[in-house]
C-alpha cells in the first residue's frame, strides 16, 4: 500500500504486519528517514536493512528508565525493537521488521513514538544528537 501522509508517524499506530506486507522500497525508505532526522539507516551483516539511534543518557538509572518508557510503547504498538544499554550509560535502538527481514511503515512510527519521548529522559551533559555532531564535523572542516 502507498505510504499515507495524512497523519504524522507519531500520531499513526503500528498494524499487524505478520504476513501482510513487504518491506519498503529504498524510495519510500528514503521518504520516511526524512522524517527521522537523528535516526541512521544501516544493513547488518546479513544484507537486512534496520534503522538506529543512539541516545547518551545521564547514568545508569535514567538508561533504564528511558528503556522502560521505550518497553511500554512498544507492547503498546505490537512491535519490538531491539534495545541495548552498554558501558552503563549509552543506549541503542535498532528497528526493523523481522517477519520481513526489512523495515515497513511500522519501524518509522515506532521511531516517531520513541523520539517523542525525548523531552522526559535525562540525557548526559555530553550527548550530542546526529544533527550536533554533523553541524561539528562541518565546523571542524572548515577549520
Amino acid at each position: 500500500p502507498p505510504l499515507s501522509n495524512m497523519y504524522t508517524l507519531s500520531e499513526k499506530k503500528c498494524a499487524a504486519c505478520e504476513g501482510l506486507v513487504d518491506a519498503l522500497s529504498s524510495e519510500d525508505t528514503q521518504k520516511l528517514m526524512a522524517q527521522l532526522p537523528e535516526w541512521d539507516l544501516f544493513t547488518d551483516d546479513a544484507k537486512i536493512p534496520k534503522i538506529r539511534r543512539k541516545w547518551r543518557m545521564k547514568n545508569f538509572v535514567a538508561g533504564m528508565d528511558f528503556l522502560s518508557q521505550i518497553t511500554t510503547i512498544a507492547e503498546s504498538e505490537g512491535h519490538h525493537p531491539d534495545l541495548h544499554l552498554e558501558s552503563y550509560q549509552y543506549v541503542t535502538v535498532v528497528i526493523y521488521t523481522h517477519s520481513v527481514k526489512g523495515l515497513t511503515e511500522n519501524d518509522f512510527i515506532l521511531a516517531a513514538k520513541i523520539d517523542g519521548l525525548e523531552p522526559n529522559i535525562k540525557l548526559s551533559k555530553y550527548h550530542k544528537s546526529k544533527t550536533q555532531q554533523q553541524q561539528q564535523q562541518q565546523q571542524e572542516q572548515q577549520q
